[in-house]
């Protein structure tokens, strides 16, 4: 199995009263601190979401991912998933199926590709899910 093919999984995608909930992977073999995440999209049926329209849910706390820079003490562990929160007035009801995107960019701390500029690992997933 690829990295890739764990981000989305199969019940990645809750419906909430704010929109959804969307489970994401880790696309490393290491875990690593939220402050490695760069930027995220999440693409649901024909609707964009950004880093700035979603907000990670983390121990009770809702969080731009502006606030992530500061996070280094927090990690995203590989064998957990994070959660997004994405806003959408209409979101399809649950049971029905829909297309999952996820764009991830995530810094890898430890591997500096030039003068103090780290390697961002970047990750385009895919996939069908059915909405809990």
């Amino acid at each position: 199995m690829t990295l890739e093919a764990n981000v989305i999984r199969d019940d990645a995608v809750s419906r909430t009263s704010e929109g959804y909930d969307v489970a994401v992977h880790i696309a490393w073999y290491r875990s690593l601190p939220l402050s490695c995440i760069e930027s995220i999209t999440i693409t649901l049926g024909d609707k964009s979401f950004t880093s700035e329209d979603v907000k990670l849910k983390w121990e009770g706390e809702l969080l731009p991912l502006s606030a992530l820079a500061d996070r280094t003490e927090d990690w995203w562990f590989v064998q957990d998933a994070l959660t997004f929160q994405v806003p959408d007035a209409s979101p399809v009801n649950a049971g029905e199926k829909t297309k999952l995107a996820v764009s991830l960019a995530t810094r890898i701390p430890y591997i500096i590709i030039g003068p103090n500029f780290p390697l961002v690992q970047r990750t385009d997933v895919e996939k069908e899910v059915t909405v809990q």
